[in-house]
């Protein structure tokens, strides 16, 4: 089923390694904070694991949307789609 994550953190490390957590499940970034990708039920419930050991109990938000094919299918996209890369410099991680 496709899901949308959607997060906000804070900290800068952890809002790294969040992302390549969502990465590394498959799903694509379509914003700075928001992933979206098809998640298996084990996937998800995996994800879930993984993104409660990295936030513990850090006062930070990670929301993971479930969104029904026939949904996922009428999404329209307004505007042309940006680019996210990674550039690092001096153990900075910044989105451009």
């Amino acid at each position: 089923m496709p899901y949308l994550v959607i997060y906000d953190i804070t900290d800068d490390n952890l809002r790294a390694l969040i992302a390549e957590t969502l990465k590394d499940y498959g799903l694509q970034r379509i914003q700075y904070s928001a992933f979206i990708g098809i998640l298996r039920h084990d996937e998800l419930n995996s994800l879930i694991v993984d993104l409660k050991n990295l936030i513990k109990d850090l006062v930070e938000n990670v929301q993971l949307y479930p969104v029904c094919d026939t949904c996922f299918k009428g999404r329209r996209e307004i505007g042309k789609p940006k680019k996210y890369e990674l550039k690092e410099e001096k153990e900075k991680v910044a989105y451009f």
